[in-house]
Order: C-alpha cells, then structure tokens, then sequence
C-alpha cells in the first residue's frame, strides 16, 4: 500500500501509533463489546430530525436509519467561534476531535495543524477512504484530510490529498485534480459515467462522478451513485487485513435545506438512506464493522406540520442558513453503545478511537 509521510506533520506521532491496550473508561456491554476492525462514519451533511422525519412521512415501512440502529446519541454542533457552526468546523470537529473556528479544514481553533481520523488511522495500518455527492475538495471530505485555514482554498486542499493519506476517494471535484499526478501517486483514476465500478479491483484509486465540479442532484438523474460508490469503496478497503475507515457524506441534503427545497431534501435523504440499507446489509454479515451515522449540523430550521384537510404532512423553513439544533447520532455494530447519549460533536472522535482500542 502506497504510504507517503509528512514528516513535519507527524514529528511525535509515535506516541499514540504504538498504543494497544484498551483505554480507560470502556465499560463492556454484553453483545455488543465485540471488537471493532472497521468503522463506517456516515455524515448526512444538514440532516436533523427534521430532514429525517419528512423522509420518513413519504414512505411505509421504517427508514433504514432507525431499523438498523442500536443506539441513539444527540450531537451539540457549535464551533470554537460561533453558536452556529459552518460545514468546515463541524466535519473538523469531528476528525481532529477538538471543536474549531468556523471555516477551518484539520486546525485547531488556534490554527494549527492536528491530526484527522484519516491520517491517524492510516499510520495505524487501516486503509482509509472517503465518498461524497459534493466535490472531494468540498468541507467535509476535505476535513478528513487537509489542513487549511478557509474551506475555499481549493487549491490548497487538493494539494494537501496528494500527501496521500487516503487510499480510495469518490466524488466530485475533477476539475480541481491532477490526473496525472494521481497516476504518478500510484492512484487509478475512474469516472462513474464510464466505468462499472463492480469491476475495479484496486486499493488505491480516486473515482469521479464525471468530469464536473459536484454530481447531480439525485432528482435530476444521480441515480445509485452514492449505493455503488459505497459498496465500492467497502469492497476495495476491506482488502486491507488491519480493517478500514470510510466516512461516507450524503452531501447535498444540506443544499436542499439552504434552498427551502424540501423535495431536495427528501429525495436526497432518501438516497442516503437507501446507501445505509446497504452498508447495514453489509456491516451486519462481517459482524466487525461498527457504523455512525449523524449529521454536521442541520440546514434550513426544517419543521413539519400537518395540512388537514388530507392528513399530509407539509414542510417549512425558518432559515436559509443552518442552526444551533442538535443532531442525531445514530449508531449500531460492536462498540456502539459507546455513541448513546448527549454530547459535544467533537466528543465523537474519542468514541471511534476509544471502539477501535485506540489512545489519541
């Protein structure tokens, strides 16, 4: 497996890298201490509640996200420097374990650098791997792996990927990459639009919805592409026999709440969930994989009410922008239990080291 180290930026790493004993505090719940081998971090970006319940009030049967789940947490969302987080400082939060200031890409609220789950668990030995319905380069995949002051910066975020932390990547942003240096990376390069992705057999590769900035929206033909890209990455990560880490974002629920779109919304959250049934399906057969499905923060102070005259529920907005409300965690495999209750969202990067058996 390709490994490039960063010399300055892991200057101490050994401190954690070489720690293997449980840490303190694990307290083993019967059936569900299992040992961790892969962890599954699924980020619905804007998805509260709200987003769930009006996804749930346009179909029968129970969403995936509440029939697979074990335990339930809440997630508090603000950020270092506002009550209300951006997508930047939230994904952050939760990759580098602290809670930083609004914008920020893998800083610490005084700027520098800290380590991503990413970074940390790639030195460990896991292969790591990201998919998303936005650009790779966009805030939350991009807090998982670089390390800059404004989530804008996509020159300098893309530049950060080729330090070649992550092993599989698949999304939008082809414009912003450099093929060429992928390939000279050791990466395969792939776009959905011309590929079968149940033939790639490799575990280094960086995949593209086509060569524009962000796929589709679902509701103007995406189609499974956020289920194949997943299942892909899962079968391709798990080659590696020290286990796996993906985070998997379902991206553009967050646009459908800034544009009070609430069909946006809902198609897109149907995606997402349709992309849990299947990584349930799957996570439940290996038996070592634990899953954690939560959201950044909510968009769009989504609430629902009901129309009496025929009993529908019908959606509003209070804000364009997103909130201070807190969001689910959602979680189920081994360790899980771990991820119950109310909580800082930074607190989450503790929980999937301390299921993983390893000291920050």
């Amino acid at each position: 497996m390709r490994f490039i180290l960063l010399t300055s930026l892991f200057m101490g790493v050994s401190s954690w890298v070489s720690a293997q004993n449980t840490p303190q505090g694990i307290t083993e719940v019967s059936g569900n201490s299992k040992k961790v081998k892969n962890v599954i971090l699924m980020i619905g970006d804007g998805t509260g509640l709200a987003q769930w319940s009006a996804a749930q009030a346009r179909v029968s049967d129970p969403l995936h996200v509440y029939s697979l789940s074990e335990y339930l947490g809440l997630s508090k969302t603000s950020s270092s420097s506002h009550f209300i987080t951006d997508s930047g400082a939230g994904a952050t939060a939760i990759s580098i374990g602290e809670k930083t200031y609004n914008k920020a890409i893998g800083l610490r609220s005084d700027s520098s650098v800290a380590f991503t789950l990413s970074e940390m668990l790639h030195v460990k030995g896991k292969a790591t791997g990201l998919v998303a319905t936005c650009g790779l380069t966009h805030a939350t995949p991009a807090s998982f792996y670089a390390h800059q002051p404004s989530r804008y910066m996509d020159k300098e975020i893309v530049n950060d990927f080729y330090g070649g932390f992550i092993d599989i990547a698949i999304g939008g942003g082809f414009p912003l990459f450099d093929t060429a240096r992928l390939h000279n990376l050791g990466y395969a390069t792939y776009l959905y639009k011309n590929t079968n992705f149940n033939t790639i057999d490799t575990s280094d590769f960086v995949a593209f919805y086509d060569t524009t900035k962000h796929p589709v929206k679902y509701a103007e033909g995406r189609g499974s592409f956020l289920k194949d890209a997943t299942m892909t990455a899962i079968r391709n990560l798990n080659k590696n026999e020290n286990g796996f880490f993906l985070m998997v974002e379902g991206s553009q629920i967050d646009w459908g709440g800034h544009d009070n779109d609430a069909e946006y919304v809902i198609s897109e959250t149907l995606d997402f969930d349709s992309t849990i049934a299947a990584v349930g399906a799957w996570a439940k057969d290996d038996g070592e994989t634990l899953v954690i499905i939560t959201a950044d923060h909510e968009t769009g102070g989504m609430s629902l009410f009901e129309e009496t005259a025929n009993k529908e529920a019908k959606f509003t907005f209070s804000t364009k922008e997103h909130t201070g409300i807190p969001v689910p965690v959602f979680a189920f495999g081994p360790m899980s239990y771990l991820f119950k209750g109310v909580y800082e969202n930074n607190e989450i990067h503790g929980k999937i080291l301390n299921a993983l058996q390893i000291k920050p």
